[in-house]
């Protein structure tokens, strides 16, 4: 068997052997026997040996009646002539890649965090405004049966003036805080202070009802609307906003002394500025006066040998409030005192999880302070 090639022809890009379907002859077996099978293999596993030890870029294999200084360097497909015209299809061999044993370093990439819908539920339950809520499809919360005005879970209780429900399930729910950016003054929004849900039993002018579910109790003069199912259905993908965001912290839900890890807040910016459920924003404390004054802890008094004690003194720390007057340089040299000013720091990271057009709630995911009705809220980096 005679493997022409040509010197240019050695750049090992890939093999390549071809040939042409030839049927047999009528009655004739495919091998004919298994000699002439394990030939037919020999031949085919000698070729790619040839083939690639000698790393040719194209294989010809000639026929027993080709002259072999006509076909030199000139392709020939036809390996029928060299396996006894047995009869084989075309077929490629792949590019031969060698490997030897190195470091390799491959950059990870870690994978992006994904929050699922129930993994928010436990902290954002049927969140409401009042803007948002239509005054003459409101129920009204009379009193219980008995004349309890305190209505927990499994309570009846009768209400009055009931908008058409599918499910005959109504959220009972009542006025919440306003909402008040801290620097202008502008009224935002105002909250609504979702107590519970109630099955209706009885319907007519004077409904009676039950709570099935209660956050706390309900009283007289509680509002109900058609309950709906909250949506669930989308996944938060926690990423920096797109647009610069600088807004401020405009509630804490009740919570006086700050909001801590996990808590729920409230921010003065909304869908109409941008802000989209999953951004991740910082919050700022802001600037403060701090006042150091020397104080006496223990004053002086006559011991038992008739000789005056040493007077204890500590440093007094006091922060100042933003309405308070800063004392004079005269004041504070009578006072013994000093003032420090503390700069602007970061208090906690909070993400966006619900949009309304001009407020958004953001749940408080680390903080390093408690997070305060009017810290400044910016974009992550500034």
């Amino acid at each position: 068997m005679w493997v022409p090639f040509e010197k240019d022809s050695m750049i090992p890009h890939f093999i390549r052997i071809t040939g042409q379907k030839r049927r047999p002859a009528p009655g004739c077996s495919r091998w004919k026997s298994w000699r002439g099978f394990f030939r037919y293999s020999g031949h085919v596993l000698a070729t790619l040996c040839l083939a690639t030890s000698l790393q040719a870029e194209e294989v010809v294999l000639p026929s027993s009646s080709t002259n072999p200084e006509s076909v030199k360097g000139r392709p020939i497909a036809d390996l029928l002539a060299t396996l006894d015209g047995q009869t084989v299809s075309e077929f490629r061999v792949l590019p031969i890649t060698t490997l030897s044993p190195s470091v390799r370093e491959t950059r990870h990439t870690p994978s992006a965090v994904v929050l699922s819908p129930g993994v928010l539920t436990p902290f954002l339950s049927d969140p409401m405004l009042m803007d948002e809520v239509e005054a003459n499809a409101l129920g009204r919360v009379i009193a219980g049966l008995e004349g309890s005005v305190l209505l927990g879970q499994f309570s009846r209780f009768l209400a009055q003036t009931l908008p058409p429900s599918e499910n005959d399930l109504y959220t009972v729910f009542r006025r919440g805080d306003e909402l008040v950016h801290p620097v202008s003054g502008e009224r935002l929004s105002t909250t609504a202070r979702v107590v519970g849900v109630a099955r209706l039993d009885e319907p007519g002018a004077i409904a009676a009802l039950t709570m099935v579910s209660s956050v706390e109790e309900a009283i007289p003069g509680d509002h109900l609307i058609a309950h709906q199912k909250p949506l669930r259905s989308s996944y938060l993908y926690p990423a920096s906003p797109g647009v610069s965001v600088d807004a401020y912290v405009v509630s804490t839900f009740g919570s006086t002394s700050g909001a801590g890890s996990y808590s729920l807040v409230a921010i003065s910016v909304g869908s109409d500025d941008g802000v989209h459920p999953g951004d991740i924003l910082t919050s700022l404390y802001p600037e403060q006066t701090i006042l150091l004054s020397n104080r006496v802890v223990s004053p002086p008094h006559a011991g038992g040998n008739c000789r005056i004690t040493d007077a204890k003194e500590a440093v007094y720390v006091r922060v100042l409030r933003c309405d308070e007057r800063i004392p004079s340089g005269r004041e504070l040299t009578g006072m013994a005192a000093e003032l420090v000013r503390l700069p602007e720091g970061r208090s906690a990271e909070l993400l966006v999880i619900h949009v309304f057009d001009r407020v958004s709630y953001a749940l408080v995911r680390s903080a390093e302070r408690a997070v305060q009705v009017g810290d400044r809220v910016v974009s992550p980096g500034v």
